[in-house]
């Protein structure tokens, strides 16, 4: 992805309006059943699984974009506000017995890959 493309994406959502905009197009998207199963279904095949992985190797081997990347996710850590909703959050999920045994489904499933080898 060029810089210029990177500024042009950084305008457009500094935009509250447009945000919203895009949030609710999202969310109605994702609440239809048939357009929900065809988005999972692509995401979820092993050549885009592998596609997604590369792009994500390779936007973390740029040093440069590494250090600006880190730089803004220490700069939003710092901020007391934004941890405290992370916590809340957090403890909202672990809360919701559902979403708990789903954390912990994907913790041993984690653990089980590990101790294959794979």
């Amino acid at each position: 992805m060029s810089e210029r493309h990177r500024a042009a994406i950084r305008r457009r959502w500094s935009d509250p309006a447009q945000h919203e905009r895009q949030s609710a197009v999202s969310k109605a998207q994702w609440a239809d059943p048939v357009v929900r199963e065809k988005m999972m279904v692509a995401l979820a095949s092993p050549a885009r699984r592998e596609q997604m992985a590369a792009a994500v190797r390779e936007s973390w081997a740029d040093l440069a974009a590494r250090q600006r990347r880190l730089a803004r996710i220490k700069a939003a850590h710092a901020k007391p506000a934004a941890r405290e909703r992370a916590a809340t959050a957090s403890r909202a999920r672990w809360a919701d017995p559902a979403m708990r045994e789903r954390i912990l489904m994907g913790i041993r499933a984690a653990i089980q890959r590990r101790k294959e080898g794979r």
